[in-house]
């Protein structure tokens, strides 16, 4: 899980911070003595265990400090749209049809790419980056219409009892591992490289849970979609990895 946040208070085993996002105060348990001031705008990545106690603590596994002006609100707005991303992906009302469980579960992590596009939109000047945001935005949206659409009728659609465990045993395989990729991406004062290394793994997943889906008897609508979701983001990460490599991202 990911926090952004503002030191208020330092100490050598232990720093007191504001959520960027709750405005809750958080004490952060350290795994050494690491040196942070008071105002340091800071990334912190921990295992999403935070106790009931007041200020809450949370234990972290990595912090970064985070310098640029743009990058601080870029990150925190990052951090809003995964976890809720994640919320919805997890609470999906799951039925015995593969073809329901798959549509309402991508409609959330479409809805996340495109608002993850609008945030990097608002910072950065790069054309190239630029057009992948925009084509992001309008392919996952037409995506998303179209599932909308399909889902009524696709939702009829049963699967017997194993087929349906067999893909949600690997749905959660791999939305576990995309989770895990894009809590913990390094993130650093360049936006656009922060982008590139946060939205690789979500077309990742998308990927993998497309041909997940069409290993099992789906609608025959749905069937297109999915095939356009594989070719048009594994296009993407080829796009996305090429530009990190002339920007040299980390």
């Amino acid at each position: 899980m990911l926090i952004y946040a503002k030191v208020l208070e330092t100490g050598r085993n232990q720093i007191l911070v504001m959520d960027n996002n709750t405005n809750q105060e958080i004490a952060v348990n350290l795994q050494c003595g690491c040196n942070f001031r008071v105002d340091d705008m800071i990334q912190i990545v921990y295992n999403g265990i935070m106790t009931m106690s007041i200020p809450p603590q949370i234990s972290a596994r990595r912090i970064t400090v985070i310098n640029a002006a743009d990058a601080m609100p870029y990150l925190a707005e990052y951090s809003r749209i995964l976890n809720n991303m994640i919320n919805e992906m997890m609470s999906a009302d799951l039925t015995d049809s593969i073809s329901h469980n798959f549509i309402v579960q991508m409609i959330p992590h479409h809805r996340a790419a495109i608002e993850m596009s609008e945030n990097i939109l608002k910072y950065t000047d790069n054309t190239e980056l630029t057009e992948i945001a925009n084509n992001i935005i309008t392919e996952q949206t037409e995506s998303i219409n179209n599932m909308q659409n399909i889902l009524n009728g696709c939702e009829c659609v049963k699967n017997n009892v194993c087929e349906v465990r067999t893909y949600q045993r690997n749905i959660s395989r791999i939305t576990g591992i995309m989770f895990s990729a894009m809590s913990n991406a390094f993130s650093d004062n360049c936006v656009n490289c922060n982008f590139i290394r946060e939205m690789i793994p979500h077309h990742e997943g998308a990927v993998r849970m497309s041909e997940n889906a069409l290993r099992f008897a789906i609608c025959p609508e749905l069937k297109q979609i999915l095939n356009a979701i594989i070719t048009s983001q594994k296009k993407g990460i080829c796009k996305m990895r090429c530009l990190s490599d002339r920007l040299k991202c980390r």
